[in-house]
C-alpha cells in the first residue's frame, strides 16, 4: 500500500492537535511579552491600515515589499488591530504551515515521520520567532506549502484534477503576492516533487506543464513588470549581485547564524538527518523515503542563500523538507526499539524542551523592546487631528503616531513635503539613531523648529532617548 492511500488515523488528529495546542501556547506566551513593533512589522502594519482606510501609498513602502501581507492583516482589524492581534494572524499561518508540513510529509515519509515533523516545527525556534512576529515570511510559506501538498497529491494520487490545477495556480500566485522570493523555494520544490513523481500519463503531463507554465507567467508578471506593485520592478531590487547584496553573502551569513539555526528541536532534527543519511546506506525503502525530502530542503536552502542576504527567518521555506527528512530517520530509528521506549523518548524530549522555548524564542522580542522610547515618543504625537513628521523612523513613527512620517534627508535641509497633510509637524529625532544628518546638518534642521523639545527617555542611552519638535509654520 502507497503512503498516500493510508486513512488518517484518530491518534494522528489527536497527536496533531496536540504539536499545534503546544505552538499556540508557544506563540501567545511571546506575544504576550508586548514589544513594540519592529520596522519592519510598523511597515507592513500600517500598510495594512492604508488598504482598509483607503490612503495612498506611504513613500516609504517600495516596489521590493510585496502587497500581500498587508492585506491578509486585515483579518487583525476584526479585533482591535494592536500588536498582538497583528501578530496573531501571522502566527495562525505558521498553523497551517505546519498543517502542510504534516500532510506533505504522510504522502513522502508516513505516519510517525509525518508526526514528527509536524512536532519539530511546532517547536523549531526559527519558525515560532517568524511566526510571532508581522513578517511575510511565514505566511508566504504556509501559502506555498498548501501549494506543493495538492500538486503532490496530484501526482500522487489516482488522477490530477482540472480544480487541483487550478487550485494549486492560485496558491501559487497567493505566495508570490505575500513574498517575492517565493518563486525560488517554489520552483525548487516544484521540479523536485515532479522527479519524485514523474507523470506517465498523457493527462498528467499536461497538468504539469499547465502548473508550470502558469507559475512561470504569474512569477514574471509579479516581479519583472509594475503589474502588482503599480511602480518600480521588485524583481531588480532583490536580484542577485547588487551592491547590497553580493552573490554567496546568505551562505557566509548563514554560517555565522548556525548555532540559532540548530538550536532547541532543530539540534534534535539534526540528529534525525544524520541517521537518515547513515541509514539510507543500508536500507533501501529508507533511502527512497529520506533522500527526496533531505535533497529538498538542502537545495532549497542553498538557493535561498544564494538570491538573498541571509537571515534566519528567509529558511522558514526550507526547514519543512528538512524537518520531514529528519521525521523519516527519526522514524527508523525509533523502528529499532520497542514502541514503549520510543515514545517515551520523545516525551522526555518534549518535556525538556518546553521549558526552553521561551528562552530560545526571545531574541526578536529583546531587540524590539528597545523601540520602547520611540513608540511612548510618537504615541505622544497623536492629538486626534491630521499631523506631519520628519523622521528616519518613518513607519513606527507613522504606525504609533496616526501621522503622515516622511524620510528626513541626510545631505540637505529639507521641512516640507507634498506627502505631509495640513497640520502640525513634528521633527522626530532619535540619539544614535539610523540614517540621521551630521551634527551639523541637524543644527539647520533645528532652527527650523518653535518651542522646546520634548524629551523621552534617559538622555546618553542610543535609541532610548528620543526628542520631539514643533516645526514652524
Amino acid at each position: 500500500m502507497s503512503l498516500q492511500s493510508k486513512r488518517f488515523a484518530l491518534w494522528e488528529w489527536v497527536v496533531l492537535l496536540v504539536a499545534l495546542a503546544i505552538y499556540f501556547a508557544i506563540c501567545v506566551i511571546t506575544i504576550r511579552l508586548g514589544s513594540p513593533l519592529g520596522h519592519d512589522e510598523a511597515l507592513y502594519a500600517t500598510r495594512a491600515r492604508e488598504f482598509l482606510n483607503g490612503d495612498p501609498q506611504a513613500t516609504w513602502f517600495l516596489p521590493n515589499r510585496a502587497p500581500g501581507l498587508p492585506l491578509l492583516l486585515s483579518l487583525a482589524w476584526i479585533g482591535n488591530a494592536t500588536e498582538p492581534y497583528l501578530r496573531m494572524v501571522v502566527s495562525m499561518s505558521g498553523a497551517a504551515l505546519i498543517v502542510f508540513t504534516w500532510l506533505l510529509g504522510r504522502l513522502l515519509v508516513g505516519r510517525v515521520g509525518a508526526i514528527i515533523a509536524a512536532f519539530g516545527m511546532a517547536l523549531t525556534p526559527v519558525v515560532v520567532v517568524a511566526g510571532t512576529q508581522v513578517w511575510p515570511d511565514v505566511p508566504g510559506a504556509a501559502v506555498g506549502m498548501a501549494a506543493l501538498y495538492l500538486y503532490a497529491l496530484g501526482l500522487s494520487g489516482p488522477r490530477f484534477r482540472w480544480w487541483t490545477v487550478a487550485v494549486v495556480i492560485a496558491l501559487i500566485a497567493a505566495a508570490i503576492v505575500i513574498r517575492f522570493g517565493a518563486p525560488v523555494p517554489l520552483a525548487v520544490a516544484f521540479i523536485g516533487l515532479t522527479l519524485w513523481k514523474w507523470p506517465r500519463e498523457r493527462e498528467r503531463k499536461s497538468r504539469v506543464v499547465i502548473v508550470a507554465l502558469a507559475a512561470a507567467v504569474i512569477a514574471w508578471s509579479f516581479l519583472m513588470t509594475p503589474l502588482i506593485t503599480g511602480g518600480g520592478i521588485p524583481g531588480r531590487t532583490i536580484s542577485v549581485g547588487s551592491s547590497d547584496n553580493p552573490a554567496f553573502q546568505g551562505f557566509f551569513d548563514y554560517w555565522n547564524l548556525r548555532s540559532r539555526l540548530i538550536s532547541g528541536s532543530a539540534a534534535i532534527g539534526l540528529i534525525g538527518l544524520v541517521i537518515g543519511l547513515v541509514g539510507s546506506l543500508f536500507d533501501r525503502s529508507l533511502a527512497k523515503a529520506f533522500l527526496w525530502p533531505f535533497g529538498l530542503g538542502v537545495l532549497t536552502f542553498a538557493a535561498i542563500a544564494a538570491v538573498v542576504h541571509g537571515e534566519a527567518r528567509y529558511l522558514a521555506p526550507a526547514y519543512p523538507w528538512l524537518w520531514i527528512a529528519a521525521g523519516a530517520g527519526l522514524a527508523a530509528a525509533g523502528n529499532r526499539v520497542p514502541r514503549a521506549l520510543s515514545v517515551s523518548i520523545a516525551v522526555v524530549l518534549l518535556v525538556g524542551l518546553l521549558p526552553l522555548m521561551p528562552r530560545l524564542t526571545d531574541d526578536a522580542q529583546e531587540f524590539n523592546m528597545g523601540f520602547t522610547t520611540i513608540e511612548t515618543a510618537a504615541r505622544s504625537l497623536d492629538t486626534g487631528e491630521d499631523c506631519g513628521v520628519i523622521t528616519s523612523y518613518t513607519p513606527q513613527v507613522e504606525w504609533y503616531s496616526g501621522c503622515e512620517a516622511v524620510v528626513i534627508h541626510e545631505d540637505r535641509l529639507v521641512v516640507d513635503s507634498p506627502h505631509l497633510p495640513n497640520g502640525p509637524r513634528y521633527l522626530f529625532i532619535v540619539q544614535g539613531g539610523k540614517r540621521q544628518p551630521d551634527e551639523e546638518l541637524m543644527e539647520d534642521y533645528l532652527d527650523e523648529t518653535t518651542g522646546e523639545p520634548r524629551p523621552f527617555g534617559p538622555p546618553g542611552q542610543r535609541l532610548r532617548y528620543v526628542e520631539t519638535w514643533e516645526l514652524e509654520d
